[in-house]
């Protein structure tokens, strides 16, 4: 549900009519609804509650610092790719610490900055990035919390061009590397491997395709523990769908988890 209705013929943002807007601020003008944000981040919350969690926005999604700091004010993490939008959270008034750095494509200045800025993790993608950021963190003389993306081969059902999980989508480690992997992890300088990450794609109207992949990851957890890694903390990425057409058939909801 989100609160942009059509009352008489008049499209309506939270009882307020859009033309009434309009008149106040000119035009043209981005609407955005703090109550439906709000109750879309308690749905998340809510579905995540016998769990320590923290929900991380995505802001290549949507970066105006009123929408993060909207969030960010709920407790919400942010999500980024690029310096410029961890300043942007920063901004925001959200802390280092619910900051995940995730993105392909991290230049070594984004990462010293996000690392004298304080960051609760790196998502690293590939292994010269991972060798990239040891240098980085140990020319600073800290440490950097990383979790390592894996690919799951998992198919998540929606468009080709926004899925990002199949072995074919070139996102992350293949998830049979990942021992290997970890273990030159665990022997670079100045990294401190504490999770896995997974990400397998956009606009997901089932839900079975995230089961099947957290059942991987579970799989792959018990694995590198007994490894010998301290794994504590799994990023579950991937976004559910919207609907596009008023319609009966809107995707699931995060609470429909528990019921599938």
């Amino acid at each position: 549900m989100d609160h942009f209705q059509y009352k008489n013929g008049i499209l309506h943002a939270e009882d307020v009519a859009i033309p009434d807007i309009a008149a106040a601020v000119g035009t043209p003008f981005y609407a955005y609804s703090t109550a439906t944000l709000t109750r879309h981040y308690h749905l998340f919350t809510e579905a995540l509650s016998p769990l320590p969690h923290l929900v991380c926005f995505a802001i290549k999604s949507l970066s105006n610092v009123a929408v993060l700091k909207t969030l960010g004010n709920l407790g919400a993490g942010m999500d980024v790719v690029s310096g410029g939008e961890y300043l942007r959270a920063r901004a925001a008034g959200v802390p280092g610490d619910r900051i995940v750095f995730s993105g392909v494509g991290k230049t070594r200045e984004e990462m010293r900055l996000a690392l004298t800025g304080g960051i609760r993790q790196f998502n690293v993608e590939s292994e010269p990035e991972m060798r990239a950021l040891s240098e980085v963190a140990v020319s600073l003389g800290v440490t950097a919390p990383i979790t390592i993306r894996v690919n799951p081969d998992v198919d998540a059902k929606t468009h080709e061009k926004i899925a990002t999980g199949k072995k074919e989508n070139k996102f992350g480690i293949p998830i049979a590397r990942a021992s290997d992997v970890y273990a030159e992890a665990a022997r670079l300088p100045g990294l401190q491997v504490i999770g896995i990450d997974v990400h397998i794609g956009s606009q997901l109207t089932e839900l079975e395709p995230f089961e099947v992949a957290y059942h991987k990851v579970a799989d792959l957890t018990r694995r590198l523990r007994a490894e010998g890694h301290t794994i504590t903390r799994l990023d579950l990425g991937g976004g559910l769908g919207i609907p596009y057409e008023r319609s009966n058939e809107a995707p699931p909801l995060p609470t429909d988890a528990d019921r599938g």
